[in-house]
Parts: C-alpha cells; sequence; structure tokens
C-alpha cells in the first residue's frame, strides 16, 4: 500500500487565554521507529434510517472487519444519544405519553431498557437530551400544558434500585444539552418564551437543587467537557472555559478571519493532551474538515482530504463525500476520519492518519454504512 505525506495548514488563534484513553495520562513516548497499530474498534453507522455496530480489528496488515460478535442490535437511528467510553444511550419514544432509555455496553455487550415516563399522566411531553453520571440517568424535558404555557424538568433516574427512584428537578426555561462534571449537572438552557437568551443552569447531583445560574447571552452553539473537567461553552466567535468546580470563568476570543469553527461540529473528543478533534465546516455546503484544535497553544491543525490523498484517491477509490466522524486513538495515535461516500449516501468508509512522529495516511476501510460513532474496546 502506498502511502503519502500529509500536508497540514496551521490556523492561528489569538485568545485571551469519545476519544480512545489510556488509564494512564502520561504515555511514555514512543521510541524513534517503533509502530504500533494493535486495537479492537465498535463502529455505529447509519444505513438506510437504521443504526448498526461492526467491529473492526486492526493490526500492523491494516484495518479489517472482525469476526467478534455483539449483541448491539439494528436500531431505527436515534435523534438523542449519549456516548462516553464504551457506554452508548439513546432514548425512544414508545407512546405519545412514554419513553425509553436503553444502554448498551459494549465491553460487556449487555443493554439495559429504562422505562422513563411510566408514571406520569402527561401526554404532551418532548425529551431534550440525555446524559449518564456512574448509576444516574438524567433526562431533560418539557411538557406542554396549554398552548401557550411550557413546563420544564430534568428527570434524575437512580438505576441502583426499580422503585421510587425517579427525581424530577423543575427548571424556568427550556433544556437541551447537559453535561455532567466535578459532581454538578450542567444544564444548558433557552428562555424561549420570552427573550431568547441562554443560560446554565448548574445542578448539585447530590441534593439534584439548582444552586447556581450563569447568563450566557445569544448564540450558543453547545456545551461539552474537556479533559480538565471544564465546561466548554461554545459560540460562533468565542469560547468561554468554566471551572466546573471553582466556578471562575476565562473568555476566549478569536481574531477576525481565526476562527478555529468547532462551534457548529456535533463529533467532538479530547486526547490526553486536551487536544480537541472535530469537524470543521467552512460553509454550508462544506463536505467538512477533520480538524484538531489545541487549547494549549492555541492553534489549530486542519486535514485538507487534497494534502493526504492523491486526487485519484479522493475522487475515484475512495469516494470521499461528506465527513461524518472524527476520533482520536491515543494508544496507537491514530486519527480515525469517517465519510460518506460522494455516489451513494448510505455508504461510507473509515481512513485512519497516523499523527506522529510525522503525520501519514495509514489505510482506507470501504463500509456498508456511514460513519456515525467510534468507540474503543477495553482500552
Amino acid at each position: 500500500m502506498k502511502t503519502y505525506s500529509i500536508a497540514y495548514a496551521f490556523l492561528m488563534l489569538l485568545t485571551i487565554v469519545g476519544c480512545s484513553k489510556s488509564d494512564d495520562p502520561t504515555l511514555p513516548e514512543k521510541e524513534e521507529g517503533e509502530t504500533t497499530y494493535t486495537a479492537d474498534y465498535i463502529l455505529l453507522q447509519k444505513s438506510n434510517g437504521q443504526l448498526s455496530a461492526k467491529m473492526l480489528k486492526a493490526n500492523e496488515s491494516g484495518l479489517n472487519p472482525s469476526n467478534t460478535e455483539n449483541s448491539f442490535e439494528s436500531i431505527p437511528f436515534p435523534e438523542i444519544t449519549f456516548q462516553k467510553a464504551s457506554i452508548f444511550a439513546f432514548y425512544t419514544q414508545l407512546t405519545d405519553c412514554d419513553g425509553q432509555v436503553t444502554i448498551h455496553d459494549f465491553d460487556k455487550d449487555v443493554s439495559t431498557s429504562i422505562d422513563v415516563f411510566g408514571d406520569l399522566l402527561e401526554c404532551h411531553l418532548t425529551v431534550n437530551s440525555i446524559t449518564l453520571d456512574d448509576n444516574t440517568l438524567y433526562i431533560s424535558y418539557m411538557v406542554e400544558k396549554t398552548s401557550k404555557t411550557n413546563k420544564y424538568y430534568v428527570r434524575a433516574i437512580d438505576l441502583t434500585v426499580d422503585e421510587n427512584n425517579k427525581t424530577d428537578i423543575t427548571l424556568d426555561k427550556k433544556p437541551s444539552q447537559m453535561v455532567v462534571s466535578n459532581g454538578r449537572l450542567f444544564v444548558l438552557t433557552l428562555d424561549w418564551d420570552i427573550t431568547n437568551e441562554y443560560e446554565l443552569s448548574v445542578i448539585d447531583t447530590k441534593t439534584q437543587n439548582v444552586i447556581h445560574k450563569i447568563e450566557l447571552g445569544y448564540h450558543v452553539k453547545q456545551i461539552f467537557e474537556d479533559n480538565l473537567k471544564n465546561i466548554i461553552i461554545s459560540y460562533p466567535e468565542l469560547h468561554t472555559v468554566l471551572n466546573s468546580s471553582t466556578m471562575a470563568v476565562e473568555y476566549v476570543n478569536y481574531e477576525e478571519g481565526a476562527i478555529p469553527r468547532f462551534s457548529e461540529s456535533r463529533m467532538n473528543c479530547f486526547d490526553t493532551l486536551g487536544r480537541l478533534f472535530y469537524i470543521r465546516a467552512d460553509d454550508p455546503e462544506s463536505l467538512g474538515i477533520p480538524a484538531i484544535y489545541d487549547f494549549t497553544s492555541n492553534l489549530a491543525l486542519l486535514y485538507y482530504y487534497e494534502n493526504f490523498l492523491t486526487a485519484s484517491q479522493l475522487t475515484f477509490e475512495f469516494k470521499i463525500g461528506h465527513t461524518s466522524m472524527i476520533s482520536y486513538d491515543d494508544v496507537n495515535n491514530v486519527m480515525l476520519v469517517g465519510y460518506q461516500k460522494s455516489n451513494d449516501d448510505n455508504k461510507g468508509g473509515l481512513l485512519r492518519i497516523q499523527l506522529e512522529p510525522e503525520p501519514k495516511f495509514l489505510d482506507n476501510l470501504d463500509l456498508n454504512g456511514v460513519p456515525y460513532q467510534i468507540l474503543y474496546k477495553n482500552q
């Protein structure tokens, strides 16, 4: 197999200030010339409106499908999901009045389904997001009381008991995304009824009470946790770093023409060094550029396909269309990039790119689905 050196572009950012991870954050540096590519991956892929799991194995001969079996059944593609380490969870609406969350642990290959609203008589409810923290499942939702009145909640479900295990936490604004960090649940909310401004509600996970609120203004795109347990609040033109323990805040502004554009990416993961792997879209028609943002050096590294694939590979051999997924295997120092085929919306492929000691294209695996998420087994 031929390999091609990656040419890459740095985007300097002037500022004020998922991923596979080893249990040891201080990984020893690999000796020059030493290469390790052994890994077991679980790929979630989408095709014809269905989500399925495919087991993959990587070794020095390349990346190939594995014969390992798994019990994850093909399901209609879910809109509301949660993924962390080997855990993948999703919400399914069962009736107008009820729904369930299914939690699949790929390390143990076990699925658990939890009824979440069986005790309610409300039928006009909408679930917005889910998240997990050890043995507690959180569901943010709203209930339409009248055509002009809505009620907003986060439901906490204790997974260690079967009865009397649900607690509703009342919010005054519409909840959307949630992140758990340092014993606190951070809920991004929107004043949907009046101002259309965002706010961050902070809930103590022990008392299950709202203990703090932070006004965020307009145009918040997403919140997520970095590898230091900070909460990143992302806007198009800046981001805020919130210490989840002390609640100290740092504001990071971008110069015009030097915007990393990770605020629009729904596919984010961090490596042990704190680098963010994401899909950058420069405009609505963009196919998506694999990118890395380094919060320490304030640099964005962009991996244009044209710089590490030949024109023939890009257009004819791999038929690369939209970038659908990005992740990083810390153990092997390999970036994985999933994409949709340009000639078939229901097929895709997976590229592996070695990042150290120098960036290098490794291989491509064609798939009968479009990569959605990748998980790392027993790492």
